[in-house]
């Protein structure tokens, strides 16, 4: 994905390491969103979010001061997969967070967009285990991102697709977006394989 200005439709899918995540790919892509007055989502853990608020503050962007007017939204990953355990549908949690979350930050930025990271799929996968709940979370997004609502940004941890089993919805999870990042570096691993040559098609 070598796209510093991302156009009207932007689905992206950045594949890494767990050791290797990368907070500054998704600050740069955040900060376009906030210097052209788009709102700012994170559906991250506390630590990832706080690494991005570090490379956000690294660009002279004062994360307090865009917080403070609604334009920097947190989510911690762990409250949507609770709900997701405790039974709630998918489409039900989902659709609760576009509406108290995506559509708030929308009313309150200036172009009426967002910018979306997420790791929601990353979680519904590793912790989870749950191929079908991730694929209707990405028909969401792609919803989102159709309407002009928003620009996303997704990260997937290898530790979402532990063994070969998981080829099929890595596959089918890849189409869900029109650029796809492959930010694994053992090449002789399935993952890395199939994320280059998703890349490609």
């Amino acid at each position: 994905m070598q796209d510093p200005e991302p156009g009207a439709d932007f689905h992206c899918v950045h594949f890494f390491e767990p050791s290797q995540f990368p907070a500054a790919q998704i600050a740069d892509f955040l900060y376009q969103g906030l210097t052209q007055g788009e709102g700012a989502i994170l559906i991250a853990s506390l630590e990832h979010a706080s690494q991005i608020e570090s490379k956000i503050e690294d660009r002279g962007l004062n994360v307090r001061n865009v917080r403070e007017v609604g334009l920097w939204v947190i989510t911690e990953v762990g409250e949507l997969i609770r709900a997701l355990e405790s039974g709630i549908p998918t489409s039900k949690v989902v659709e609760t967070f576009i509406e108290l979350v995506v559509r708030p930050a929308q009313e309150r930025s200036e172009s009426r967009r967002v910018r979306i990271y997420g790791e929601l799929v990353d979680a519904i996968l590793s912790r989870l285990g749950n191929a079908e709940a991730a694929m209707e979370t990405e028909r969401y997004g792609n919803r989102l991102v159709t309407e002009g609502a928003a620009k996303i940004y997704c990260g997937y941890s290898t530790n979402a697709f532990p063994d070969a089993s998981f080829a099929k919805p890595f596959m089918k999870l890849c189409q869900f977006h029109d650029r796809i990042h492959n930010g694994l570096q053992d090449r002789e691993d399935w993952r890395f394989q199939m994320a280059d040559k998703m890349a490609t098609l």
